[in-house]
Parts: structure tokens; C-alpha cells; sequence
């Protein structure tokens, strides 16, 4: 059955379903879902968690036999599965499908899908799997909606921003919900318990971290190697975290890639000047090939796989600017860890 991200907290409580398969083109909402599905199956006694990737359809067996086993360290266990691409083959659904039937309620997996293109709705993959599954749909926020958004968050956290500052801090994080997540924490730490309306003034005073990530994809976009070289310094000087540029890369290039594509997409003149040069220069396929890349950077951070972060960061914005061709698509084998062994 298919539950909005709303929806997701009521159905969580009210009871923990065997397969979830999310998917879409929101990386805080793809984390929040996980997290809230995560938490609720702790309280349930899920005491283990297991990381795995799914590249091709042959890693689907030894998943698979993993979850039907038992684990010597809990007796419950929680399967986060990052899909690196469509790999819901007609075998694997009737797999997860016997899997699903004699699941004795100890064992929960979560699939996270790749990018979400409407257009899937249709396919008899997504009826298939939509049908065995939980399916949550984390699509992108429309701009006109955006703000909204940020003010329901802003009040969520206990502040009361003004419409002026609502609509700054939408333009500085150009809908990227990440970015406006990680300000609005800041917000609530500066602000705590202090009964006023925040707004443009006060945030015009504030560091704000996000304009100069913003600045740096742009760039690389724009080809400016020695320039990105030094705004990334800066940005890692004040202690933004790589998943924030991360997110500010992705959510652009997704923007560039619908341009690409020739969908419709909301960006300012001057984006889609430079999304348009983008484009020229490295075509769609690269965009994809970029996507992918953050992709790995996203499993990079979080541990999936072994590295520097800010070093593959910069090599992957140095490829965007057209100075070098090396990739953690290339090295992922070689960098996964293996936590069997450690």
C-alpha cells in the first residue's frame, strides 16, 4: 500500500509492517522516514541493525538468506537496504513476496529506492512492489509550497519567524529542505526560549552557512576551479557539514538533469544560465553519472564506505567543473567496509 510522508508517524505507531520500500527525490524526508521507522522498531525490541547495498540483482540472494535466518546477537533485526538502481526483477519480487508470507515478525527491511520519476506509477514494477510494501513517495516539495513548509517546521520547532525571514530563508536554501532543516536548528538554538518574532534583521546577523554552499556548487558549475578550491576550504573552515553540500550538489543537479531532460523545473534566470552550461558541457548522461556519485558520497559520510568525505567532495566538484575524472563509483568496491571482519 502506498502512505504519504504525513500519513507515515500513524501508521508507524499503529503497527510495524515486515517490508517498507521509500523512495523518492527528498533526502531529509527519505532520512526522517527511516529514522521514525527506526525509533518505533527499537522501542519493539529491534536491537540490531543491518546496513546493506544492493547494486545487482545477484546481491539479492544472500539478503534474502540473511533475513530468513536467525542472528546469533538479537532476536530481532532491522534491514536497511539502499537500492543503488532498479534491481525489482520479477524473481526478486516473488523472492520478497514468499520472504514477506513467512516473516515471523522478527525481521523488518527497509528498501531505499533511487531517484522517483512519476512516470513510475505506471510500471508494473512499482504495482508489484507496491503491493507487497509499505511505499512511501518522497517527492520534491514544489517551490510555491516551499515556504509553507519552512513556516510549519519554523513553528514545529517553537519559532515564530516573520514572513519576511520565511521568505529569506527560501530563497537562500532555493528548496532545498535539508539546507532549511539544518538552519532552522541553528534558529532554535540561537533563539531558545526567547518569546520573539525572528526576522529578517536577525537573520541577515547570522552566518549563514547555506548561501556559501550554494556559492560553491554554483562555481563548480560554473567552472571555477581554483575559486571552488577555496570557498571549500572556507565553508569546512566554519564547520559545515559535507552532508549539507551534499545535499545543496544533489538537489542542483537534479534541477539541471529535469533541464537536461527538458521537464519543466523551477530555477531562477541565473541557475538555469548556469544549469544551461552544465548541460552543455557534460550532457545528461553526465549528470546521471554525477547523481550516482552523490549517491556514494551520501554512503561515504555515513560509514557505508571508507574515505575522506571532503576529499571526495572536492574531487567530485572538480569532474563537475570539467579539471579531472576520477570518481567513488570507480573505487566503491575496493572502499565498502566490511563490518563482518571488524
Amino acid at each position: 500500500m502506498i502512505v504519504t510522508f504525513d500519513k507515515l508517524p500513524q501508521r508507524v505507531a499503529k503497527q510495524l509492517d515486515p517490508l517498507y520500500f521509500l523512495t523518492g527525490n527528498e533526502l531529509l524526508l527519505l532520512e526522517e522516514s527511516i529514522d521514525l521507522i527506526e525509533v518505533e522498531a527499537a522501542k519493539m525490541g529491534f536491537d540490531e541493525i543491518e546496513r546493506r547495498e544492493i547494486t545487482q540483482p545477484d546481491d539479492w540472494y544472500s539478503l534474502i538468506a540473511d533475513a530468513s535466518g536467525r542472528s546469533l546477537f538479537a532476536e530481532k533485526r532491522l534491514f536497511d537496504v539502499r537500492l543503488m538502481r532498479n534491481v525489482l526483477s520479477p524473481k526478486v519480487q516473488t523472492a520478497l513476496d514468499e520472504w514477506t508470507q513467512d516473516n515471523n515478525a522478527e525481521t523488518i527491511m527497509i528498501l531505499r529506492g533511487w531517484a522517483w520519476d512519476y512516470r513510475y506509477r505506471n510500471t508494473a514494477w512499482f504495482k508489484s512492489i507496491s503491493s507487497l510494501a509499505t511505499t512511501v513517495i518522497l517527492e520534491t516539495i514544489p517551490t510555491s509550497k516551499v515556504s509553507l513548509w519552512i513556516k510549519g517546521r519554523a513553528n514545529a520547532l517553537g519559532l515564530n519567524l516573520s514572513p519576511d525571514a520565511i521568505a529569506e530563508l527560501t530563497e537562500l536554501t532555493d528548496g532545498n529542505l535539508y539546507a532549511a532543516q539544518q538552519e532552522l536548528e541553528k534558529l532554535r538554538l540561537i533563539f531558545l526560549n526567547d518569546n520573539k518574532v525572528v526576522g529578517i534583521e536577525e537573520l541577515t546577523r547570522m552566518n549563514w552557512s547555506i548561501s556559501g554552499a550554494f556559492d560553491l556548487v554554483d562555481a563548480a558549475c560554473n567552472g571555477q576551479a581554483k575559486k571552488l578550491s577555496s570557498m571549500l576550504a572556507a565553508v569546512r573552515r566554519e564547520g559545515t557539514q559535507p552532508l549539507l553540500l551534499i545535499g545543496a550538489l544533489s538537489s542542483q543537479l537534479r534541477k539541471y538533469h529535469d533541464l537536461a531532460c527538458h521537464r519543466h523545473t523551477n530555477l531562477s534566470p541565473n541557475r538555469r544560465r548556469i544549469g544551461e552550461r552544465v548541460v552543455n558541457r557534460i550532457g545528461r548522461s553526465g549528470l546521471e553519472n554525477l547523481l550516482v556519485e552523490c549517491a556514494h558520497l551520501d554512503c561515504q559520510q555515513k560509514g557505508i564506505l571508507h574515505g575522506d568525505s571532503w576529499l571526495a567532495l572536492e574531487s567530485m566538484l572538480l569532474n563537475l567543473a570539467g579539471y579531472q575524472n576520477r570518481t567513488l563509483a570507480a573505487d566503491a568496491t575496493q572502499l565498502r567496509v566490511d563490518y563482518e571482519t571488524q
